[in-house]
């Protein structure tokens, strides 16, 4: 046969194709082994993260918050044991169903938790999130039962922050609550996290850093629901440093006591240290309810009250002083030798400036008045005449120089500044002079001056210190975490130029004010020889005849002040009542004034029988 044998030609077409499938097997190939490079090497430590976490996690413990004693040493913020109910989104479920489940077993916000758990979810779904905080046994129980029915939610014991005397002491130590976004982001702590318990207001929001604790944790094997099965480990939270201060609380609930529920401030120091002994603003609130959670109603309820539960008082609140700034309006006068103690005025019960008749608050007038009787009665007419005589800039001089209208400087954040009018500021106001009839109000404390009762605590401590004004303190000394002992030792602001026979003469002019048929003889203690001043401060202006405060619809009525100091002759301790809308101050304030200093005398011997010791 000589046939030849020929070979098969491919078709072009067809080898092209095969080319490309090759081609598209090798990347398809290529691209398998990088992304198996990506999730074996690259992504190693997340994927192992995310398989630990399906069998263990870190259970944070809340580290105590230290204690804050009064000067005796006795707990009035402390920690103690509660039960919360946590959740770890991961775990859940169904967020809604058992979320319904959860309303019938315990109180919780829900228009906040299941948005809450929503956004942990897709974030950071192994965080713990607390939902309910404070629960009582029979709850925990129902709970324990239902855990089938619960996947993703546990009972966890924590440190609750404590307040033993409730609203007593609630506007000078504050309250806590969990850490907000805007504080994490403006945090120098990188240890804060979501949902660490933080100092909101008050103590225990300055002073924060010492009271907050370092957490611990629990690392622990978890079952298929997220419920606990076993303890890895276990590192123990540190507590906080402890604070102690110089309040006092058997003078504390005494002034709580004697306010009797009245919307107000009383502060008590003492006078050569600054030492705050008592520091009451009323109404008040319950710092225990943000500790466990405050309820969107109860928030409401305080926000919404017309006396403004939420202020303090004592640092916040300003108010016209009324005739408590007389003593430092007749102290200007003597120390500027514009007037003699002894020359004498005469008050038929008015005083004409202008076109007006200006009312001392005796309708028939206190006769012929001299310096000493012009304070003691309080006679309105011998303090226009003195406020016209030395203007407003000498006025100011004096009283700012005593702490009116200043910044005092204690140890609690949110002071507001009150203001003692001058020329500059007239002009900055108005762009006009002072007229008369504004610098004779102003020798009464009315007009555009106002001042908080911490600012007229300091100005009568000043009195009484023969000058020397200190700096308000609360915080004595301070033990930190790691054991090391912070004092904070009492500090002079100033050293007023006074000369010591005009503050003689005030001293000696207030003491007759208590003890000498003047206004103040509701403060009055037998043995002890009180100095003081009353104020009632006029809030609205009512024409025609003279009514009596009380008669007036509440919020129309005066402010009723008392400021005093005991024993006269060496003050151990200042007291500052001001009532809102109170009425008269001697009988209003008086009173309150009175209960802290007859406490603080009746208690003195024993505190210091145990200083001693």
């Amino acid at each position: 046969m000589t046939g030849r044998i020929r070979k098969r030609e491919q078709d072009p077409q067809i080898t092209g194709r095969i080319r490309w499938v090759l081609r598209l097997g090798l990347a398809i190939f290529a691209l398998l082994l990088v992304r198996l490079y990506w999730l074996q090497v690259v992504q190693y430590e997340r994927f192992r993260t995310l398989s630990e976490n399906n069998r263990l996690r870190i259970r944070t413990i809340q580290a105590p918050r230290g204690q804050i004693l009064d000067r005796k040493g006795r707990a009035i913020a402390e920690t103690q044991a509660s039960f919360s109910l946590i959740c770890t989104p991961v775990d859940v479920a169904d967020i809604d169903g058992e979320l319904r489940l959860l309303e019938e077993i315990v109180d919780f916000d829900t228009d906040e938790i299941p948005g809450k758990l929503r956004s942990a979810r897709k974030t950071n779904p192994y965080s713990a999130i607390t939902i309910a905080r404070d629960l009582r046994f029979e709850q925990i129980s129902v709970i324990e039962f239902n855990r089938e029915s619960l996947p993703g939610f546990s009972v966890l014991v924590e440190a609750k922050r404590s307040y033993p005397f409730g609203p007593v002491f609630a506007h000078v130590l504050g309250y806590v609550g969990e850490v907000s976004q805007e504080e994490l982001d403006n945090s120098d702590d990188e240890r804060m996290r979501m949902g660490d318990i933080v100092g909101k207001y008050g103590l225990e929001r300055l002073e924060d850093g010492v009271l907050r604790g370092v957490n611990g944790g629990r690392h622990v094997e978890v079952d298929a629901a997220g419920r606990d099965k076993r303890l890895v480990e276990e590192v123990p939270p540190r507590t906080g440093g402890i604070l102690h201060t110089t309040l006092d609380v058997d003078l504390q609930k005494v002034a709580e006591e004697a306010m009797g529920g009245r919307a107000g401030a009383v502060i008590a120091m003492v006078p050569k240290t600054g030492d705050i002994l008592v520091f009451v603003s009323g109404p008040s609130f319950d710092p225990n309810a943000f500790s466990r959670g405050i309820r969107r109603k109860e928030w409401h309820a305080l926000a919404n009250d017309q006396r403004k539960p939420m202020q303090n008082k004592g640092l916040q609140g300003t108010y016209a002083p009324g005739s408590t700034v007389k003593p430092f309006v007749a102290l200007a006068a003597l120390e500027e030798g514009i007037q003699d103690p002894k020359a004498m005025i005469r008050c038929p019960g008015y005083l004409p400036i202008g076109n007006r008749n200006f009312r001392c608050w005796k309708e028939k007038g206190h006769g012929m008045v001299d310096m000493y009787r012009g304070i003691v009665q309080s006679c309105d007419v011998y303090f226009y005449t003195m406020g016209m005589r030395l203007g407003p800039d000498r006025i100011a001089k004096l009283e700012t120089d005593a702490g009116l209208g200043t910044v005092t400087g204690i140890d609690l954040p949110g002071e507001k500044k009150g203001l003692v009018p001058d020329t500059e500021w007239k002009q900055k106001v108005s762009k006009e002079r002072w007229y008369d009839s504004e610098k004779a109000i102003l020798g009464i404390g009315q007009g555009a001056i106002h001042v908080t009762p911490m600012e007229m605590l300091a100005g009568f401590s000043s009195i009484a210190n023969e000058g020397e004004v200190m700096r308000p303190r609360l915080v004595d000394r301070i033990v930190r975490k790691d054991g090391a002992v912070e004092r904070r030792p009492p500090g002079m602001l100033r050293k007023l130029p006074w000369k010591p026979e005009n503050m003689a003469f005030i001293r000696r002019a207030l003491a007759g004010v208590v003890n000498d048929y003047g206004t103040g003889g509701a403060a009055k203690i037998p043995g002890i020889e009180v100095g003081g001043k009353t104020g009632t401060a006029q809030v609205a202006t009512v024409k025609g005849k003279m009514i009596k405060s009380e008669n007036l619809p509440y919020l129309l009525r005066d402010h009723a002040w008392f400021a005093g100091f005991a024993p006269v002759s060496d003050p151990e301790i200042c007291v500052v009542a001001m009532m809102e809308h109170g009425g008269h101050g001697g009988s209003a304030s008086a009173p309150i004034v009175k209960a802290v200093m007859q406490e603080y005398f009746r208690t003195r011997p024993a505190a210091a029988a145990g200083e001693k010791k």
